[in-house]
């Protein structure tokens, strides 16, 4: 098995908003839960191999520039001409981000199953996945083969954006079999409260224990968040004093620390690496929030140690 990560799923544009005046000024950054997760693995250090379909337009080749600038592979990414890049408008209204995305059809959803058929899916370190790619269903065949092939670690992320989701019924079905499958879930309480509206953090964490998961990670947006393995519940206080900016990333980069780790050392042997792995994933993701715009602001391996990170 090879240390590198396959990080499978969007790539897309965000327009953040970052002055609320008679008209609205945005940013527009590169984005994509999965396609933050790889950017930021990258920049800690891991081998990464993205799996996204990009649109044969303007932004898809910009979004493509960046990532193979960041060293981040693309062998598994193809390039589609039934689209445009998708548009995510990230707007604020309280602390937390609101989205509204402009998809149609989707350019991430034309990723072919045959991607798990190739080597650096089967061989990765960790596989991993998440958020909007879920919904769609060609690229929902791949990262099921994907996750059936792999023989690392995987790992789920399941970033819910309610406006996106038609059926329910069938996206609560999408995401039980991923996170059946993964070894690693991470979920904020706001998708939890979106896709499990009837369920407690305790009934979600049994049932997520009950399959291949050995530890979920619970976040809170500005709370402490809550890890949970089989032994034991820990709350971990963010940490950091760095302003806050911007969160659009935050949970992100959470994710790509935890993922870069899993590379790199393994699974923790027992609750309390699970929580050292944790926090070294909180001092990235503050650092993200100090900062505007997602990839962007991902930081080096050496910011994030400097940052008091024992990466």
């Amino acid at each position: 098995m090879s240390g590198q990560i396959v990080s499978i799923g969007e790539a897309l544009v965000d327009m953040i908003q970052v002055a609320d005046d008679v008209q609205p000024t945005y940013l527009a950054a590169w984005g994509g839960s999965p396609f933050n997760v790889a950017v930021g693995a990258r920049r800690l250090g891991s081998e990464v191999e993205f799996a996204g379909s990009f649109a044969d337009d303007a932004l898809g080749e910009k979004l493509r520039h960046f990532l193979a600038g960041e060293g981040v592979g693309l062998d598994l990414s193809p390039v589609v001409s039934e689209c445009n890049t998708t548009i995510a408008m990230t707007s604020f209204i309280g602390p937390e981000p609101q989205y509204a995305f402009y998809a149609s059809p989707a350019s991430y959803g034309f990723v072919p199953p045959a991607i798990a058929n190739r080597q650096q899916i089967v061989s990765a370190a960790v596989v991993h996945t998440g958020s909007l790619a879920v919904l769609e269903d060609m690229t929902h065949e791949a990262i099921t083969e994907a996750f059936a092939v792999a023989e690392g670690l995987l790992t789920f992320d399941p970033n819910v954006r309610p406006r996106m989701v038609d059926d329910w019924d069938d996206y609560r079905q999408r995401l039980g079999r991923l996170i059946n499958a993964s070894d690693f879930v991470k979920i904020s309480i706001e998708d939890l409260e979106a896709a499990y509206p009837n369920q407690s953090v305790d009934s979600f964490a049994s049932a997520t224990l009950d399959g291949r998961a050995q530890a979920l990670l619970v976040t809170k947006g500005g709370e402490p968040v809550t890890l949970i393995t089989e032994s034991e519940s820990t709350d971990i206080p963010l940490r950091g004093t760095l302003p806050v900016v911007d969160t659009t990333g935050a949970g992100d980069a959470t994710m790509a620390a935890m993922v870069h780790q899993l590379a790199t050392t393994g699974m923790p042997d027992d609750h309390d690496g699970w929580i050292a792995m944790t926090r070294n994933a909180l001092v990235v993701a503050a650092i993200v929030s100090s900062r505007r715009g997602a990839a962007l602001s991902m930081p080096t391996r050496q910011e994030a140690v400097e940052a008091g990170a024992q990466l």
